[in-house]
């Protein structure tokens, strides 16, 4: 089963003059969700609670509902930073004792954690194309 394209936001709907015709909520009816906080969780360390100030003062629609999905975002980028410290310190090609060559495994694990942080950017509107979409 496919799912398809995602439905066109609302606000987007309204930019392009509602081309579908289709009945939209009222301006009246839509509730303005709290900013996320500018203060980050205590328990992030100094460098992710600097990602999070970073983040919060540059992307202002970031509700307060989003605060996991940014927390998780600021983990997973300080991690990246600890990933490419450790990479620079170490070579992309390492060797059995035997001499057979390997991927250093840092590689494959910068890999996934670029690939989950793109998803939280897109997620949260961090992108050009989502801005776009979020109207």
């Amino acid at each position: 089963m496919t799912a398809g394209r995602p439905p066109k936001p609302t606000e987007l709907k309204r930019a392009q003059g509602n081309p579908g015709k289709q009945k939209l909520p009222k301006l009246a009816n839509v509730v303005p969700l709290p900013q996320v906080s500018s203060k980050a969780p205590e328990h992030l360390s100094e460098r992710q609670q600097k990602l999070w100030s970073d983040l919060r003062s540059h992307a202002i629609w970031i509700a307060d509902t989003d605060q996991p999905m940014l927390q998780l975002l600021c983990e997973k980028l300080d991690r990246r930073n600890e990933l490419i410290a450790k990479l620079e310190n170490s070579d992309e090609i390492l060797y059995t004792d035997k001499g057979y060559a390997y991927a250093n495994p840092l590689v494959g694990m910068l890999s996934t954690i670029e690939t989950e942080i793109t998803k939280l950017f897109s997620l949260l509107g961090l992108t050009p194309t989502d801005r776009t979409k979020l109207g």
